[in-house]
This record gives structure tokens, sequence and C-alpha cells, in this order.
């Protein structure tokens, strides 16, 4: 009889905590949905097309950059459906109440150390703020974007990490000394990966419709 007394007693208590537990996680409404990115994905692309099109003929027009609401969101998609993150919202969709900043948030982590997102279309360089502090760090591969091809990285390190400010920007200088002196170090994905390969893991290649999917 004591038996069942006391494992009803760590029942209750095991019930207790984990509804105190889950009082304590913030549950925020995420204004920008998946019809919402749908759509600004495809105006962009067919405009996209269309400025190709110009260029082609000669215009010196450029591409513009992919819009941040939409390659932020895109990867938010990916954090939710295929790792299973459903607190993973978009910082500027929620509240203002939340008191969110930087790209996305995760319960996973901090919110003065939320999820960042880099995002590149070219082997150009992405840049880093000396101000910038992340808890985890995703590159979005988007240069085969137009084909429908679309490759999520994550780079398992924060912004503290001894790791990442190791990484050699140039020959003489490394990210985090560039950072000390205030400045915006610039380096490719292509430069980076080889350096930290072993915290970088894939956690997507395939088709924009498909990042809707979950595993």
């Amino acid at each position: 009889m004591e038996i069942n007394q006391n494992q009803n007693q760590n029942q209750n208590q095991n019930q207790n905590q984990n509804q105190n537990q889950n009082n304590n996680v913030e549950i925020m409404k995420d204004n920008y949905d998946k019809e919402t990115l749908t759509i600004r994905f495809n105006n962009f692309k067919t405009s996209y097309k269309s400025d190709q099109e110009l260029i082609d003929k000669g215009l010196p027009i450029r591409h513009q950059n992919t819009p941040e609401d939409i390659s932020e969101n895109m990867t938010k998609e990916i954090i939710k459906n295929k790792e299973g993150d459903d607190s993973c919202v978009w910082c500027k969709g929620v509240d203002k109440k939340h008191g969110l900043t930087g790209d996305l948030y995760s319960n996973k982590y901090d919110k003065k150390s939320p999820i960042e997102v880099k995002s590149f279309t070219s082997n150009g360089p992405s840049q880093f703020g000396p101000d910038k502090k992340f808890g985890v760090l995703y590159f979005l591969d988007l240069r085969k974007w137009l084909d429908d091809e679309i490759v999520l990285w994550k780079v398992n390190l924060n912004h503290s990490s001894d790791e990442f400010k190791n990484i050699k920007v140039n020959k003489k200088q490394t990210l985090g000394e560039q950072l000390l002196e205030g400045r915006r170090p610039h380096i490719s994905w292509d430069k980076i990966y080889p350096q930290i390969s072993e915290f970088c893991e894939k956690i997507y290649e395939g088709t924009f419709e498909n990042i809707f999917l979950k595993i």
C-alpha cells in the first residue's frame, strides 16, 4: 500500500513539474504564415525572372537581394518541419510585447541570443555585425533557387564560441579580431564551411514546396 501511495505522489509531482514547465513556455502567435510566405516567394520569383529578361537584353539592371522576410521565414519553416521545433517564430511576425529582436526565436535559445539567418544567392560573402549576438547560426543556400533547389545548413556555434571567432577571414585576421575592431567582417559560406565543418549539419535539401512537409 505504501508503494502505491509513493508512486502516486511521484506521479503527481512529475505532473506538477511538467505543468510548471509548460506554463513557463511562452506561446507566441506568428502572423507570418505559410500562405504569406508562398505569395511573397512566388511574387519575388516572378519579379526576379522579369528582371533577368531585361538583363539578358543588355540593360544594366541589378538583381535585388532576397528579401529578409522570405529567407528568414523559409528557414523558420524548415526548422519547424524538419527539426520539429514548433516554438520557432519570425521575430518581426509576433507582437512587440514579447520583446523579440533578431531574425528567429525559439524556446531552445535565450531571447538575447536568438537564431541568426544568413542567406546567399551567389558565391559572394556574408557579413557579420560587431554587436550581433546569436545562439545558433543557419546558412540558407539559394544559389540554385530558380531551379527549385534549396539547401539549409545549421552551424552549431554561438557568437561567443571560440571556433566561430577563430574563423580566418584572411591570412592576417580572424573573424573575432575584426569584430573586436568594430568592423563588419565579410566572408563566404564556401570559406566558412571548411574551417568549422565538424559543427555544421545539412538540415534540408529540396524544393520550396517541400519545406512545409513535416518529417
